[in-house]
């Protein structure tokens, strides 16, 4: 529900791959079951209701991070996380055409100047040389 499903989706498989190959290992029955029954009194006291356990939202990223951390992956950029919030401001305040219009093109060059370290480079065995 409502997260940036590709990061946890990439984060998760990451995880599982640590787990299955033996370079992770999972923590003891006892403290996962811990970790469940303090997750479920988190939401109770919340009122949020058992079947939105898997309504993520905005602790997505907690649980990104942790999942980064655990398959000794970096964690989520900033400028991801507060594209997110933006983006979800702006469907508020812009329902119809929030796809259209946004006010984040600070966020959009922080991601395009990230993006620019996985380009190779002049010289790499990717790129033909001119001619």
């Amino acid at each position: 529900f409502r997260v940036v499903p590709f990061t946890l989706f990439e984060l998760q498989s990451k995880w599982i791959a640590g787990i299955l190959s033996g370079r992770a290992s999972l923590p003891s029955k006892e403290n996962m079951m811990e970790e469940v029954e303090l997750f479920y009194s988190k939401l109770k006291a919340a009122g949020i209701p058992k079947h939105y356990t898997h309504r993520l939202a905005e602790q997505q990223f907690e649980y990104d991070d942790w999942l980064a951390a655990e398959s000794g992956s970096p964690p989520v950029e900033e400028w991801r996380k507060k594209m997110y919030f933006a983006t979800g401001a702006n469907r508020k305040i812009r329902p119809e055409t929030y796809r259209d219009e946004w006010d984040d093109d600070e966020l959009i060059l922080q991601a395009h100047e990230d993006f620019l370290q996985y380009l190779p480079t002049q010289g790499s065995p990717l790129i033909a040389p001119a001619l």
